[in-house]
Order: C-alpha cells, then sequence, then structure tokens
C-alpha cells in the first residue's frame, strides 16, 4: 500500500491516518474498537448511555435543536425516528394499560371537539385509498369544506355533509377528491343524490347500469 505523504499506517495495516499529535493513533481503528466494545460489553454499554443522556440534560437546548434540524433535513433519519416512535407506542398499548386509557380519552376528546377535522381525514384517507385524490388538490380548501359543514350542524336541527359533485365510484366515470368538486347539502338531499346524480348527466346514465346494459357486459364490470 503507497502510503500518502504527511499519513502514517495503522498498527493493523488497514487504514492511513494522519497524525494529529495526540498519540490515540488511527481514528478508523479507534472508531471500530468502541462499535465493537459497545455492543460487546453491556456494562461498557450503560456508561456510555448514561453518559450521553447526562450530556444531554446539561445542553438540552442545543441537542433539540440539532434533532430537530436533523429530522426536518434527512429523510432517512425521520423514517427512522417515524418507526422507533410507532415502536414505542405500540409497546406501551400493550404493556401500559393505564396509559392505553389515557389515549383513548385523549382521542376520544379530540373527536369530540374536532368533528370537522375527522371529517376531513376519514374523507382523505377513503379517497387515498380509492386513489382519487390529486396531486394539485388545495388541502386548505378541502378542510375548510368539512370544518363548515360541521358549524351548519351544529347550529341548527339540520345535519349537513359535503358532497362530491361527480362521485368517487361509479359505473359511469370517476370524480376526483378536490375542491372544485365539492359542495355541501344536507344528510337527506346527499341520500337521495348518491352517486347516481351529476351535473350534464346523460339519460342512458339514469338509473342502474344493471337495467341499461345486458347482462353479459354487466358481468364484465364486476370481474
Amino acid at each position: 500500500m503507497d502510503i500518502l505523504p504527511g499519513f502514517k499506517l495503522c498498527r493493523k495495516g488497514l487504514h492511513q491516518y494522519k497524525p494529529s499529535g495526540n498519540g490515540r493513533g488511527c481514528p478508523e481503528c479507534i472508531k471500530a474498537y468502541a462499535r465493537n466494545k459497545y455492543q460487546s460489553d453491556p456494562v461498557y454499554r450503560s456508561k456510555r448511555i448514561a453518559s450521553a443522556r447526562e450530556q444531554e440534560q446539561k445542553n438540552q437546548e442545543r441537542c433539540n435543536e440539532r434533532k430537530r434540524n436533523k429530522y426536518n433535513n434527512d429523510p432517512v433519519f425521520r423514517e427512522k425516528r417515524k418507526q422507533q416512535i410507532n415502536k414505542q407506542k405500540r409497546q406501551l398499548w400493550q404493556e401500559n394499560s393505564v396509559w392505553k386509557e389515557r389515549k383513548k380519552e385523549q382521542t376520544k376528546n379530540w373527536v369530540r371537539n374536532n368533528q370537522g377535522k375527522r371529517n376531513y381525514y376519514e374523507k382523505l384517507k377513503k379517497a387515498k385509498r380509492k386513489q382519487c385524490i390529486a396531486g394539485w388538490a388545495d388541502k386548505r380548501k378541502i378542510k375548510e369544506f368539512y370544518q363548515e359543514a360541521f358549524c351548519l350542524s351544529s347550529q341548527g336541527g339540520l345535519k349537513y355533509q359535503v358532497d362530491h359533485i361527480y362521485p368517487l365510484v361509479s359505473h359511469f366515470l370517476c370524480g376526483l377528491h378536490v375542491e372544485t368538486n365539492l359542495q355541501i347539502l344536507t344528510a337527506q338531499e346527499n341520500a337521495s343524490k348518491g352517486n347516481r346524480k351529476w351535473p350534464g348527466q346523460l339519460d342512458c346514465q339514469k338509473g342502474s347500469v344493471y337495467d341499461i346494459f345486458p347482462k353479459e357486459l354487466t358481468d364484465l364490470l364486476d370481474d
């Protein structure tokens, strides 16, 4: 191995390093030794964890800022962190009955106080599942429709719902879950409309598709 000017070869002959004057040796070999010791020695591992927690408590604000920056700028770290949090929550849900009941109560209170948002998220979830939401949809405006419907329902005796002008699922067409395809109707109007009526509907599209086309074609639709 050709050694670069000003560099030295480590004792194992694996890495080249530039001496720093502190006499510690090859940084790569030191890191590998620390990793192996951390994994194989539980006493050393517990000491390192305690030391890291102590340093984090001393520099809480700086550590939190560093974590926030890494979470926002590193997608790999963000995904890994989400998986860790979900794993911790699942474990708490299974093992800690007190935490489980508290989370249930928090969820009930949130649903009770944010019915409009809940309806929005439920519809968004269904729309994504049906692949009807477009990438250019304005989610803020969509949310406003559901919040307005909830406010109207809470003011009077009638219940209002958000309806898709062109239905998401139909034998004749498939609309989109976007702000331009939404309107607010009473629950009774929405139920009577269903996915059977829309603007510009042709006469042949009124009624059931099974009443219009022969059985051979409708069987193909059900496949």
